[in-house]
């Protein structure tokens, strides 16, 4: 009788083992294809951040977080998981409005040197070319005042690293809205 009573034991110690190996196994992490989302928004001091969105490769489409009468970048390479991007490289960037009634933001596509310069640097108006000029920076991209969806296809000149920024500094007035303006980068060659 006791002889059984130990089968018994061990028998059911065998398969509580088995089932918490089991268990164990289907708890931990499996490595999966599917994109994973990038860090939250959150904006620095030298005004670069990290946007909210499911990141594809070698694509970025998200929005950049601006506050009123002010600038916010995107870094590029960090969003698109690359160190640098190449010569020869070719890319399709577009962006909109933050929406209707809101503020119209210059969108600026800048290599490291020209978003340092930014930050010493305020946006004036052109009147003979009719547009901001930005002195002493010279954008790879450069869309004014936004207030439709607007697409422009460039090419990558110089390897380096590279800054999306969205651009209110042209503003009058005190206001703490923040704004998101949607984004797209696109590689295509």
């Amino acid at each position: 009788m006791r002889s059984h009573g130990y089968a018994a034991l061990t028998a059911s110690l065998l398969v509580l083992v088995i089932v918490l190996l089991c268990a164990a196994g289907c708890t931990t992490a499996q490595k999966t294809d599917t994109a994973t989302p990038a860090p939250t928004s959150a904006a620095s001091s030298a005004g670069v951040i990290s946007a909210t969105a499911a990141v594809k490769t070698a694509n970025i489409d998200t929005t950049i977080g601006v506050h009123f009468n002010d600038y916010a970048c995107l870094d590029v390479q960090k969003e698109m998981r690359v160190s640098y991007l190449y010569p020869d490289e070719k890319y399709i960037l577009s962006a909109t409005t933050p929406g209707p009634g809101t503020v119209n933001v210059n969108i600026i596509f800048l290599d490291t040197n020209d978003h340092i310069a930014l930050q010493a640097v305020q946006p004036k108006w052109d009147n003979v070319n009719k547009k901001w000029e930005y002195e002493g920076i010279v954008p790879v991209v450069q869309f004014n005042d936004v207030t439709a969806p607007v697409q422009k296809t460039f090419t990558i000149k110089n390897q380096g690293q590279y800054y999306l920024c969205v651009d209110d500094r042209k503003e009058t007035g005190v206001n703490d809205a923040i704004y998101q303006v949607p984004v797209k980068l696109l590689k295509i060659a």
